[in-house]
């Protein structure tokens, strides 16, 4: 029964290699920069979180009609910023260096939109990570009950 389950388990491993292969495949083309669009900066604002925050800028762009919305923390040190600076003038300043309306670039893939990345287009090892995450989750959350199964089999008395 073990050497079922062995095979079960190669097989998916096979299927889920080529899907991550196909994913990669189909996002290669991002690393291009072809598909870009101009976005705009919507509201820059601190985000209060526990054991300190952040400084979160959002901004928007479109594709084919579709608003995507999407935001970025940005370096806190700035000239003239130092750690007794307060989080408020901080947020100032980032309120300065990125106005409502300030144009980013963002880069896209084609096949959806909501994927992008700031400023330039995606490396090959950007692409390689968007690609293979949910796969390999899904590796996991089957190998293990396969695994579990497998030792109960192995522990079962002759």
């Amino acid at each position: 029964m073990t050497e079922v389950i062995h095979a079960i388990q190669v097989a998916i491993a096979v299927v889920i290699s080529l899907w991550i292969y196909n994913r990669f495949a189909k996002r290669w083309t991002a690393t291009l920069g072809d598909d870009v669009v101009t976005g705009t900066v919507t509201d820059v604002g601190y985000v209060a979180s526990e054991g300190g925050g952040y400084i979160s800028v959002s901004y928007a762009y479109s594709v084919k009609g579709t608003r995507f919305y999407g935001a970025f923390n940005p370096s806190i040190w700035i000239d003239g910023v130092s750690w007794k600076t307060s989080m408020h003038e901080v947020e100032d300043r980032m309120r300065e260096e990125y106005p409502k309306g300030y144009e980013v670039r963002v880069f896209y893939f084609r096949g959806s939109p909501g994927e992008h990345w700031l400023h330039k287009p995606p490396s090959k090892w950007a692409i390689f990570n968007k690609a293979h995450g949910l796969p390999l989750v899904i590796l996991v959350l089957t190998y293990i009950p396969l695994m579990f199964i497998n030792l109960l089999i192995d522990l079962q008395p002759r």
